[in-house]
């Protein structure tokens, strides 16, 4: 598959702000957001939410967010698994995915999430937006995107990729 001259820049782009930057997370920012385009999606919000360590969604989700704006005018806000002692995006850092509060003003999520055992306080925000009856599109390894083993007393147990519910 043959990729446009654009999409390779912005991969190369992508690549080169996670090497020099030691990842997204500078200055306290551990998300990514771009401002809507003209285009159908004007005036409607996605929170893109990265996190797996097998299919780098912390390079594919900020460049699928970035043409989701520029192309067809979506808001577009991505969220990224950080390391909380170093503040990197760190693929494979289970529990720990800030900015979830983002899904307040979300229209749509898309997940690319794999094996996750956030803290209750987080992923209450994903049961909130289910609960309000908004989309989500999930990719991959989102079928099995929780893993609850340390805390089996959370309310989202059930939601682990083995749960019994």
């Amino acid at each position: 598959m043959k990729f446009p001259f654009s999409i390779k820049i912005a991969a190369l782009l992508v690549l080169l702000l996670g090497v020099h930057c030691g990842g997204f997370a500078q200055n306290g920012v551990t998300f990514l957001q771009y401002e809507g385009k003209e285009g159908p999606g004007k005036g409607k919000h996605i929170v893109l939410v990265a996190g797996d360590d097998e299919y780098r969604s912390e390079e594919s989700m900020p460049m699928l967010a970035k043409l989701l704006s520029e192309r067809h005018g979506f808001k577009t806000t991505v969220l990224f698994p950080i390391e909380p002692s170093t503040g990197n995006v760190v693929p494979n850092y289970q529990n720990n995915i800030p900015g979830l509060e983002h899904l307040k003003t979300a229209d749509l999520m898309i997940m690319l999430i794999r094996f996750r055992e956030l803290p209750d306080e987080q992923t209450k925000h994903i049961e909130d937006f289910l609960k309000a009856g908004k989309p989500i599109i999930g990719l991959r390894t989102s079928t099995h995107a929780f893993a609850y083993q340390k805390n089996k007393t959370s309310p989202y147990f059930k939601w682990s990729w083995n749960g019994k519910e």
